[in-house]
């Protein structure tokens, strides 16, 4: 449109918590291609009982980003995480199991325009589900996910990711994916 200056970058990578790479780089293989058009996804090995997708075109779009975690949950009947920074400005994490939304949180929840306060307060991280799906302890997800009303209140969107990842147990939240195709053990699913 005229007048709307460029978007900011956006970001993020999908985590299957599995250690069979195989068998999501044959889910992936097979069902990335009727979901969007792109020419690759980089699979990593197994880090911490997680192995990640990085794909250009889902990391720009996250909409793109959530639909995939979103089928790879169903396909292999787990647990799968989104997790990112859109617009350099807000983190969002989306945790799916066997297919279903589980949590969803996006760090300021009236980013994208205001909301009802029940839809607010639904975007905060639910440090309980994460932590049963995860292992990782609740006060520790709910120090690392803070809810502000504004990104100034909030540290820099890639640290708050970097720590949230980490707490979680997943590595490599900020890589893309040509730098995710140079890990060891990695695996570039090329899409025709």
């Amino acid at each position: 449109r005229l007048g709307e200056g460029p978007k900011e970058e956006s970001f993020g990578s999908v985590h299957v918590q599995t250690d069979d790479q195989n068998t999501v780089a044959a889910a992936v293989e097979r069902f990335v291609p009727r979901l969007f058009r792109s020419p690759a996804t980089v699979v990593s090995a197994p880090r911490n009982g997680w192995v990640a997708l990085y794909n250009e075109v889902a990391s720009r779009e996250p909409e793109r980003l959530r639909r995939l975690g979103s089928e790879l949950s169903h396909i292999t009947g787990g647990v799968v995480l989104a997790l990112g920074v859109e617009e350099d400005a807000v983190v969002r994490s989306i945790a799916f199991e066997r297919g279903r939304l589980m949590d969803e949180y996006l760090s300021v929840p009236n980013h994208y325009g205001p909301l009802p306060p029940g839809d607010a307060v639904a975007l905060r991280v639910n440090a309980r589900v994460l932590a049963r799906l995860t292992g990782a302890p609740m006060d520790a997800i709910r120090r690392a996910a803070p809810t502000g009303e504004s990104i100034g209140e909030l540290p820099p969107p890639a640290e708050q990711l970097e720590e949230l990842a980490s707490i979680l147990g997943i590595e490599g939240v900020g890589l893309g994916t040509d730098e995710a195709s140079q890990l060891e053990g990695a695996v570039r699913v090329e899409h025709p």
